[in-house]
């Protein structure tokens, strides 16, 4: 575990920035295994990039993803990088459902579950699928698996309303 605010080594959790371009170092520095069971991605801004960056030499069986429910499941929207920007209570992080959706299926991960308070996504690898012996609901169906934020009181109910107007990109323009 990283967190880049707090550390207790009693628990393994470890004090560490991350960012997409050390994401990979820190798995090795702290031997994470390739074929882990579970990962979560919940760092306040930079996530899709995070994930984005993370080699394929690691293939977690199941990922937990922070997104930004603001943005309806039509809307492909993820912040522009910047490696050491944070959260500021504004609706400007991350990145949308639809957004999320694209990259999980350019790294082998299908949509199976939002949960219904607009916060967190969650991604099985699509080998893992293929041998399931039960089918999932409405899997990769971004607009029937999509749930409004209800967390605060800006748009759409989820945090306030980004002050500066800051621009998003398209995930397809980064994949």
């Amino acid at each position: 575990m990283m967190d880049v605010d707090h550390e207790d080594l009693s628990i393994n959790l470890r004090k560490e920035f991350i960012t997409a371009e050390n994401i990979n170092d820190l798995f090795e520095k702290y031997e994470v295994p390739e074929n882990l069971d579970l990962l979560s991605i919940d760092i306040d801004f930079n996530d899709f990039y995070v994930w984005n960056n993370l080699s394929d030499h690691y293939r977690p069986r199941l990922i937990v993803m922070e997104y930004n429910a603001t943005h309806l499941p039509n809307e492909d929207k993820v912040v522009v990088y910047n490696p050491y920007q944070c959260w500021d209570g504004t609706n400007y992080f991350g990145g949308s459902i639809l957004a999320y959706y694209n990259l999980g299926l350019k790294k082998g991960y299908s949509l199976v579950y939002a949960e219904k308070y607009g916060a967190n996504l969650f991604f099985i690898r699509d080998d893992l699928i293929e041998t399931a012996p039960f089918k999932f609901k409405n899997i990769n169906d971004v607009e029937r698996l999509y749930s409004p934020p209800k967390y605060s009181d800006g748009p759409n109910g989820g945090h306030r309303q980004d002050p500066h107007h800051r621009p998003f990109v398209k995930s397809v323009d980064l994949l």
